[in-house]
């Protein structure tokens, strides 16, 4: 008996394993299971989006079972070829992904046919976890990522130029997370589908504009939905998708990590995965850092009468402060009373920020900078030798960013405790706590987002200020928008060099590129143009409307396009076309207006010929 189950298991496990892999009928089964398991996670969107809690879903379940149990079947003809390539040419992460996979699937199919009374008892954490739909909504969302990463991998390697795949990316998750916005079970009231376009471009764009409150009229079902957008927002939607895609695809190709490269800003294609992976490490590393803080930093009241809700809201506004969205899950956000007076969360909220607007490459840069002084040190205290001095550990990006971003902190503190101390600042009622919401204002509007106050009841000079501080925004390859820090310091520095009479722009004994001035001065003309005529279109389609004025919409446009998210308050009362017109805005600002038009032109080669020159009077 052992050994016809010997010979069946390798009639159908081995040799059926060579001849599927070697006939059409590969193709057939995983372009099935592909869209079988788009089918399933639109069932299972279905059911959370729709059903209600005293809907009987056993249909549905029994749906899941037999998909499950196919997929099963399908995981352990491929088993004995997983376990076999371990080590050879196979991701490590990749084969215990796979080989965890394979065990919940083995635990749910147990579960559902025996029960896991007498293995793991009736009782605790774990029994409920690997009981509850949660864990088949887990796996399905599990096989969901890897089979369509490993179709998303043969558009990183397809004809289609990476700006317009970067644009194109963004486009698809906006439409998608405005659909499950939609949904029924995600909002507590109707809401119009152009507001749930603006909520989804908001979040996915990292803006935080709002047109409705997303903690008062999201469940929290929808706002969980907001926070994977902005998290996928945040990270960047490519390098999520390359991240996915290369993490379930067990080979790769030259033009995909060139493609890679180019979109990380990596200066190697070989290191264009391991800057992806740093990116991804770092964003969940601080953010997860970052809610144990919050969390800590609360206290249990009116707000917050339970530790779920402590932990919820130090999830949820540590990814949002660090991606620097805006979005918080209590009605009026930073306003509320139980968290005004909280110095240290805004101070926790403001590092967040800037931590996520600081740009990875430089957090990088800045890493390898400690590690080299770390190493020197080791070398020389306890290895008693020389220490080995490497030039130019911190690049010059590195310290222009730094540069700007200190005098931009300094500057709006500074300014903002000046303009706003017998104002705004007056609820606080001493020098510190007034210095931390000064420092707290000089770090909101460069792209995160949060205020405690309206920005309608400050003065005039310090909207002007959170303006002009919105338009110049956070550091390249980062959360933040706006023009960006190295933008407006390449601006400056090229005006300084002209007004002494240079003829090249030079900072830290470094000449910078012609192109890189050219670019900066390009991204700054085309966001005035933008912003310039976004103003325009909303004062023709807010024409009579009483609630907004020009200064409030020039505050809004400029806002949308920096994907900053502060608001003078008439978000939620502006008309449908300037609500489109703004998530237009949203959209431009995170993909980037330059980027976008370029995906439309083909990009000139070489110039082989020189035309004579000739001065034109300017100015």
């Amino acid at each position: 008996m052992l050994d016809f189950l010997k010979d069946i298991y390798k009639k159908i496990f081995k040799d059926g394993l060579t001849k599927y892999q070697s006939s059409r009928l590969r193709t057939i089964i995983d372009k099935t299971l592909f869209y079988t398991t788009i089918l399933i996670f639109f069932v299972a969107v279905y059911e959370i989006g729709f059903l209600t809690d005293t809907t009987d879903t056993s249909a549905l379940h029994s749906v899941y079972y037999a998909y499950l149990v196919f997929y099963f079947i399908f995981f352990s003809t491929k088993m004995p070829g997983i376990l076999k390539n371990r080590g050879r040419g196979q991701k490590i992460y990749m084969f215990v992904i796979r080989i965890v996979l394979f065990v919940l699937l083995i635990v749910y199919l147990f579960n559902v046919n025996f029960g896991l009374d007498a293995v793991v008892g009736s009782h605790g954490i774990l029994y409920r976890f690997l009981t509850s739909p949660e864990l088949v909504y887990l796996i399905i969302l599990a096989i969901f990522f890897i089979e369509v990463s490993k179709n998303t991998f043969g558009i990183l390697i397809s004809k289609i130029r990476p700006e317009a795949l970067f644009a194109l990316s963004f486009f698809v998750i906006i439409f998608v997370g405005a659909g499950l916005l939609k949904l029924p079970n995600a909002s507590t009231q109707k809401i119009s589908f152009v507001d749930c376009l603006f909520m989804a471009t908001s979040a996915t764009s990292i803006t935080g504009l709002q047109c409705i409150d997303a903690g008062e009229i999201l469940t929290p079902f929808g706002q969980g939905i907001l926070l994977v957008l902005l998290q996928i927002g945040g990270l960047g939607v490519m390098t999520f998708t390359c991240f996915i895609a290369y993490f379930f695809k067990d080979t790769s190709s030259f033009k995909a990590d060139a493609m890679l490269g180019n979109m990380v800003g990596s200066e190697g294609m070989v290191s264009a995965l391991k800057m992806i992976l740093t990116i991804v490490i770092y964003t969940f590393t601080i953010e997860i850092g970052g809610a144990i803080a919050i969390f800590f930093c609360i206290d249990y009241c009116e707000t917050f009468p339970s530790i779920n809700d402590r932990i919820y809201f130090s999830i949820f506004n540590a990814i949002s402060a660090f991606c620097n969205a805006g979005f918080s899950t209590i009605p009026g956000s930073m306003t509320d009373p139980a968290i005004f007076h909280n110095y240290t969360l805004k101070i926790l909220i403001s590092t967040l920020a800037i931590l996520g607007g600081v740009g990875f490459p430089i957090l990088i840069n800045l890493q390898n900078f400690i590690y080299n002084r770390l190493v020197n040190i080791k070398r020389v205290l306890w290895d008693h030798k020389k220490f080995i001095h490497q030039p130019r550990l911190i690049n010059v990006n590195t310290k222009l960013a730094a540069l700007v971003s200190t005098i931009i902190f300094v500057l709006g503190t500074v300014m903002f405790f000046i303009l706003e101390r017998n104002n705004t600042l007056a609820a606080h009622d001493s020098f510190w706590h007034k210095l931390v919401d000064s420092f707290y204002y000089a770090v909101m509007p460069r792209s995160a987002g949060f205020n405690d106050v309206g920005i309608e009841t400050m003065r005039i000079s310090t909207i002007i200020l959170i303006i002009c501080q919105m338009w110049i925004g956070a550091s390249p390859i980062s959360t933040g928008g706006g023009i960006k820090t190295t933008t407006f310091g390449i601006a400056v520095l090229d005006v300084v060099s002209i007004i002494q009479g240079k003829d090249r722009v030079e900072i830290f004994r470094r000449k910078i590129a012609n192109r890189t001035i050219r670019l900066a001065f390009a991204v700054i003309i085309i966001s005035l143009i933008f912003i310039g005529l976004g103003t325009f279109l909303m004062s023709i389609f807010e024409d009579g409307n009483k609630n907004v004025n020009v200064l409030s919409m020039f505050f809004e446009t400029v806002s949308a396009y920096c994907t900053c998210g502060l608001s003078m308050g008439i978000t939620g009362d502006i008309s449908n076309s300037s609500k489109l017109m703004l998530s237009l805005l949203m959209f431009l600002g995170r993909v980037g207006a330059l980027t976008l038009v370029k995906a439309f032109f083909t990009p000139v080669k070489s110039l082989n010929y020189m035309y004579p020159k000739e001065s034109v009077y300017v100015g």
